[in-house]
């Protein structure tokens, strides 16, 4: 009994870091997604103001448009997942 009751201890207090640690690595992800959608915003944003080429001006907006919901959609998820540092009680 006291052989059975040690390892259902250890399991529980094995998963309580390991819970703590897939959140930190869920946050982590998302901040690489947001760099990542950032970047590609910034260059995007680059090739409509330099205008040079209609075709890759049209291409880059359309772009731009459909990287700019997906930050949006990205820092709400973030947010929910409680990635946004300290929060007040």
């Amino acid at each position: 009994m006291k052989g059975w009751r040690a390892a259902c201890w250890s399991l529980i207090l094995l998963g309580i870091p390991a819970a703590g640690r897939a959140e930190f690595d869920q946050c982590r992800l998302i901040d690489k997604v947001l760099n990542r959608l950032g970047n590609a915003m910034a260059n995007n944003r680059l090739i409509i103001a330099e205008g040079n080429n209609s075709t890759a001006v049209a291409k880059a907006s359309e772009a731009l448009a459909q990287q700019n919901e997906s930050y949006r959609r990205t820092k709400r998820q973030r947010a929910k997942a409680g990635c946004d540092g300290w929060q007040t009680d």
